[in-house]
């Protein structure tokens, strides 16, 4: 199971006293979860082993959301993925998403600018969701979609998110994540993460170089509604293509600028 998965289903239990509160709904978003975290199309034993739901209740949800055009199951491998269908709930998300839209055009000339990939990702429980990304070089096409998401704590957005937050409280939360590595560069050590956040603290922006993605350099500074980091902006560089220095050199003043833009522009909650 997967920290985010986790932390969904820690959610939905402390809302199990809510007269309003529909289990099976909530399973069978639970099953969405897994497909969003899971690396291709599920079985359905995968998708019990990665929800915590017996395979009979599995195969009702599955049944469910197939006859509901939001999920297909291949007929030779008996795997299950989503269908096109769900893009139109991230287009029903972005396109009447106020702080989304007001973001856009600052991004766009960032990415101008600076000629790299760029992004803005959004908290989500324990990960990072990329709600625009503007690709600004022939790169990896995984890398280039919104919605991926990443754990908060490889992700420069969300090192950059987290060095907001009082040293104690980053400490007692990074004590409850399990700290998985998604590359053999991540950092799985809850103290060596600290670290990182304590720096990003210090500098404004946080620097993270293939811990999310091999290949890939990111640098990130938050955007600030009142007192509370909303989301992070972003640049990617191939590690190949500059020198960290050179890319700092490069991104920070740009990315700091936007950042302080869509902070003083942040009444909207994304």
């Amino acid at each position: 199971m997967t920290q985010h998965t986790a932390t969904m289903r820690k959610s939905w239990t402390a809302r199990h006293d809510d007269p309003r509160f529909l289990t099976s709904v909530a399973r069978g978003f639970q099953v969405f979860d897994a497909l969003s975290n899971g690396s291709g199309p599920m079985s359905l034993t995968e998708l019990a082993a990665a929800t915590g739901l017996s395979v009979p209740t599995v195969q009702r949800l599955t049944a469910t959301l197939v006859c509901a055009g939001y999920l297909a199951k291949d007929s030779h491998s008996k795997r299950y993925r989503p269908t096109v269908k769900t893009v139109n709930l991230l287009y029903s998300y972005l396109s009447r998403n106020q702080f989304a839209k007001r973001a856009w055009p600052h991004l766009v000339k960032l990415r101008e600018d600076v000629g790299l990939d760029v992004s803005l990702s959004v908290r989500v429980g324990d990960a990072m969701i990329y709600v625009h990304r503007l690709p600004g070089y022939a790169g990896n096409f995984e890398n280039t979609l919104p919605g991926k998401k990443v754990p908060i704590q490889l992700s420069a957005s969300g090192r950059s998110l987290l060095s907001l937050w009082e040293t104690q409280k980053v400490q007692n939360y990074l004590s409850r994540l399990d700290l998985c590595a998604q590359t053999p560069w991540s950092l799985t050590d809850s103290n060596a993460i600290a670290a990182k956040i304590a720096d990003c603290r210090e500098k404004g922006f946080a620097f993270v170089k293939q811990e999310a993605s091999p290949g890939l350099m990111t640098l990130a500074c938050p955007v600030v509604c009142g007192t509370e980091a909303i989301s992070g902006v972003s640049v990617h560089a191939p590690v190949a293509s500059l020198s960290p220095e050179d890319f700092k050199n490069k991104a920070l003043p740009l990315v700091v600028s936007v950042s302080q833009a869509l902070s003083r522009a942040a009444s909207f909650h994304p």
